[in-house]
């Protein structure tokens, strides 16, 4: 949580960064609207500094996934897959660039059109950390994507070992749930408040313009439903096949045992039974997960209702 309380320190520094330089060049009252802005009727530091904490949490965070995968197949069972070519994308910095730059300048043509109720300076500090709210959430989304499309990529290796018993691959879903779950209250937040906000429609749009507002939560809302429910389903299909992986090898020892074909059978059908509810028991959506799904409809509702 360190990464995202840094998020808020480097908000509350914009805002004050920018307060100071309006103040300074255009006086106090065009910076007393500038901070009611940041602070009030748009709360921007709140939105700014969640997103800001979010991408630091995914960008100091993005080796885990990779190295969870690598640590439990081999090289030559991930090269049979789309593994790599995935990674490659997650890991390129000139893609994460360039969606972000064009976002930035989605973000730009928006609240051009909507207009915050400042000029001059003011207005371009709100608008910049506005667009960065966009680019960053972006980096974040395209983030979420890859790392999916990453753990899709698995579903088709054959596992000829054990990897459920010391639950290897357990880092990713504990990824999905903390990443997914801050990208969804940013989102909320981000889209909540600045539907809500006052702001001037000043564009050939008019009002029509705010319609435009609920943008990131339309783009948001698949990416993080996919990777917060899918990768529990590829987890659970190649722990189901390290389990049939481990019956197998079971099978031959018992083979050489001293032991009726019924211990056997009785054994083995104790083993597959306690393994697979283990499985469906760590894997499966609980209570803890359903704010995520609630979050995610309201969000839609009230963007979708104007409030």
């Amino acid at each position: 949580m360190h990464t995202v309380f840094v998020g808020f320190l480097f908000s509350i520094a914009w805002v004050v960064l920018s307060c100071a330089t309006v103040y300074l060049f255009e006086g106090s009252r065009p910076c007393q609207q500038l901070l009611e802005v940041y602070l009030s009727s748009f709360r921007i530091v709140l939105s700014l500094g969640l997103i800001l904490g979010t991408t630091f949490v995914v960008y100091y965070s993005q080796d885990v996934i990779p190295a969870t995968v690598e640590k439990v197949f081999t090289t030559s069972q991930l090269y049979s897959t789309d593994y790599f070519t995935n990674k490659k994308r997650f890991s390129s910095i000139s893609r994460s660039v360039t969606f972000s730059s064009h976002f930035f300048a989605v973000g730009f043509l928006v609240f051009s059109l909507c207009s915050f109720p400042l000029d001059g300076l003011a207005e371009s500090f709100v608008v910049i950390a506005a667009c960065t709210e966009y680019a960053l959430g972006v980096y974040v989304g395209r983030k979420l994507c890859y790392a999916g499309l990453m753990v899709f990529s698995l579903a088709g290796i054959a596992v000829d070992k054990n990897i459920f018993e010391d639950r290897g691959l357990d880092s990713v879903n504990e990824y999905v749930n903390i990443v997914s779950t801050l990208t969804i209250v940013f989102v909320y937040i981000h889209v909540s408040n600045y539907l809500n906000g006052p702001f001037e429609y000043g564009g050939f749009l008019g009002t029509n313009a705010k319609t435009l507002l609920i943008l990131p939560a339309v783009i948001a809302t698949p990416v993080l439903l996919i990777f917060n429910f899918y990768p529990r389903i590829v987890l659970r299909k190649l722990y189901s096949k390290s389990i049939d992986a481990e019956l197998a090898l079971l099978r031959r020892r018992l083979a050489d045992e001293n032991l009726s074909s019924f211990e056997i059978h009785t054994y083995l059908l104790q083993f597959q039974k306690m393994s697979r509810d283990e499985v469906r028991h760590s894997l499966r959506l609980t209570l803890a997960d359903l704010p995520i799904g609630v979050t995610i409809l309201v969000m839609l509702v009230e963007s979708l209702a104007g409030r």
